[in-house]
Parts: structure tokens; sequence; C-alpha cells
């Protein structure tokens, strides 16, 4: 089954929310992109963290998606490549 990817765009939480809460109810395995971000800024972790706690209560676990080498390191200076799985290229294949 090819995984629902949802683009992550910043400030649109409420509609990254209920896409994700929406693809996890139809048992899809869900990867939020995050390619349109040029840095990962605090407001950004807070929202990722936020939705990996909502989908967390619903029974989900969702991917990120990053190729951009600068926010696959953010992610890793957040510790938040521990929480999450952190896919490049492959992760819509």
């Amino acid at each position: 089954m090819k995984p629902l990817v949802i683009q992550y765009r910043p400030g649109a939480y409420a509609e990254l929310e209920a896409a994700l809460l929406a693809g996890l109810a139809a048992g899809s395995r869900i990867v939020v992109d995050l390619d349109l971000l040029q840095t990962l800024d605090v407001a950004n972790v807070r929202e990722l963290i936020a939705l990996l706690r909502r989908g967390r209560a619903v029974g989900g676990e969702f991917a990120l998606r990053a190729t951009n080498e600068d926010i696959r390191r953010s992610l890793a200076v957040t510790a938040l490549d521990r929480l999450f799985p952190i896919n490049g290229e492959a992760a819509v294949a």
C-alpha cells in the first residue's frame, strides 16, 4: 500500500491535524513531508510533537519525510529523529 503523503505547511496545524487523523482512521500509512521547510523552528517542532501526541492518542504512528539536509540535521539536534521514523526520498516508494 502506498503511504498517504501529507505536506507540512507552517501555520496550517488544524488542516494538518485533520488530514492526519482522517488518514489514520482510514488505516493509511502516513508520511508528513517537510520539504517545504527551509528551516525547522521552535513552532514547527511544537506542531510536530503535538501531531505525534494526537496521532498516538488514536493509536496511530506516522513518519516524517525530509530530503533537505539542514532539516535532517535540525531533526537530529532536536532529537525528533528518535521520536519519528525519518525518511528521505524512499519514504513514498
